[in-house]
């Protein structure tokens, strides 16, 4: 799994006190009988506040969108953007409903091939590493099929090389083939949909490799 190595940002509160009062100048009265003399009390100095407590550190934000693949990193691919970037954090994934975790963001994007086929990259950032994400997902994934609009899917077993976890869910209508990947506290997410299972995983094998070297862009 690629390493990335998280940046904490710090904002240190300096608590500011009010200047200690200085003592107050004694003043003396002379009482009528000359033999008698009496002195005011010296007012006790006010006591500076505590500083006030820094606050704890935060983990600094990762920019997601410069972590996703580019025009650039797909033009041997021959795709074309479909609509807006995303940043809707997605709880799970369609095959066997494997859960994604509790995300603090997102960014999706979308690309069309000529043929119809599609490519989606779905960047998630967490408060711990994504790692834990991946391993949950691998446990998931053994439904075997799974009913989806009218059809029947069938998940393969996983599979881990390279530092990645791919799959293919596929039903009589396409086959939809994802690779899992992840860098520190970010989930890299990319999956490839064709009008077959050979199509579909041929495509996704070509691009995860262009998916881990954007994910490690800021490394």
């Amino acid at each position: 799994m690629h390493v990335l190595v998280g940046v904490g940002a710090a904002l240190l509160l300096a608590g500011c006190s009010d200047r200690p009062n200085d003592l107050v100048d004694n003043r003396y009265y002379r009482n009528p009988d000359p033999t008698t003399t009496s002195a005011s009390p010296p007012s006790a100095p006010t006591q500076a506040p505590t500083p006030a407590a820094a606050p704890a550190t935060r983990q600094k934000t990762v920019e997601l969108d410069r972590l996703a693949m580019t025009a650039k990193d797909l033009a041997e691919e021959g795709v074309q953007p479909s609509g807006s970037p995303t940043r809707t954090v997605q709880p799970t994934l369609p095959d066997c409903q494997a859960p994604l975790g509790e995300a603090d963001a997102a960014y999706q994007t979308a690309w069309t091939y000529p043929t119809g086929s599609t490519i989606r990259q779905y960047l998630a950032e967490y408060r711990e590493n994504a790692a834990d994400v991946i391993t949950a997902v691998r446990a998931k994934l053994t439904c075997g099929t799974y009913p989806a609009a009218g059809s029947e899917v069938r998940v393969s077993a996983p599979v881990a090389a390279n530092g990645q976890v791919s799959w293919c869910a596929t039903s009589s209508r396409q086959s939809a083939c994802t690779v899992l990947d992840d860098n520190g506290t970010v989930l890299s997410v990319v999956v490839v949909t064709a009008v077959t299972e050979a199509k579909a995983k041929s495509a996704v094998t070509r691009i995860a490799p262009l998916a881990a070297t954007a994910l490690g862009r800021n490394s």
